[in-house]
């Protein structure tokens, strides 16, 4: 600790020698911390180069192999600041009908009312030019799945259906082009609690309301193809 704080006082006298140094040789040049040798590595949140447009519409063609596609359209308030709605249709994912399905031991699985709506806000600081964005993001997600199998008999169909409130953070990066296509790889932790929970039949009336069941955390990959528009 102390060798390094000699270290530090013998760079600062120096560079304030020589600077001293120009001072006196050229007394009309100012002191600026551009005349020191030493050089600052920084980036700026706000003169990016890169800037990101008004809007900005996602798709992650990836959520077909895990818990559904999903939609994004963002709203950029601010050169770091991104907030707006989103879209999952559970449905279309694998990895969802094997979870329903008990690795597709089951019978029946779930409907194509099986969705998530939601809304998200990102966090963009730009890094050097803007071009490369890491970002972290958190949302809150209304879920609603519905499940159907046919038993047999008079019936008809049993249906499940259950409703969650969904919690969702994560980090990511995002790199922008010259043009308005942009790419974004994330990964994520969402917390699903359960709301409702009943099943009923077909052609009959009764609407047997169950347990809700356990809150559930799962991770999650995402990969976003962008194309942004409006504004500059």
């Amino acid at each position: 600790m102390k060798t390094n704080l000699k270290t530090l006082l013998s760079i600062a006298l120096f560079s304030f020698a020589l600077n001293f140094t120009v001072l006196a040789t050229e007394p009309n040049k100012s002191l600026s911390l551009e005349d020191s040798p030493l050089e600052l590595n920084s980036y700026s949140t706000t003169n990016s180069d890169v800037n990101l447009k008004l809007m900005n519409l996602q798709f992650d063609p990836l959520g077909l192999i895990f818990f559904g596609p999903q939609l994004n359209l963002d709203f950029q308030i601010a050169d770091i600041i991104a907030v707006g709605p989103y879209f999952r249709w559970n449905y279309a994912g694998v990895l969802y009908h094997a979870v329903i399905t008990d690795w597709f031991s089951e019978d029946g699985g779930p409907t194509i009312g099986s969705y998530g709506v939601g809304i998200a806000g990102k966090v963009l600081p730009p890094i050097g030019s803007g071009r490369h964005r890491p970002y972290i993001e958190i949302g809150y997600e209304k879920f609603k799945g519905k499940e159907a199998y046919d038993p047999g008999g008079t019936y008809g169909k049993h249906y499940y259906e259950y409703k969650a409130n969904v919690f969702h953070f994560g980090a990511g990066y995002r790199m922008i082009t010259d043009e308005s296509f942009n790419l974004s790889i994330g990964i994520f932790i969402a917390i699903s609690k359960e709301t409702e929970n009943y099943d009923y039949y077909e052609f009959e009336s009764t609407i047997d309301y169950n347990s809700l069941a356990d809150p559930q955390v799962y991770p999650g990959i995402q990969l976003l193809l962008g194309w942004q528009f409006g504004g500059n």
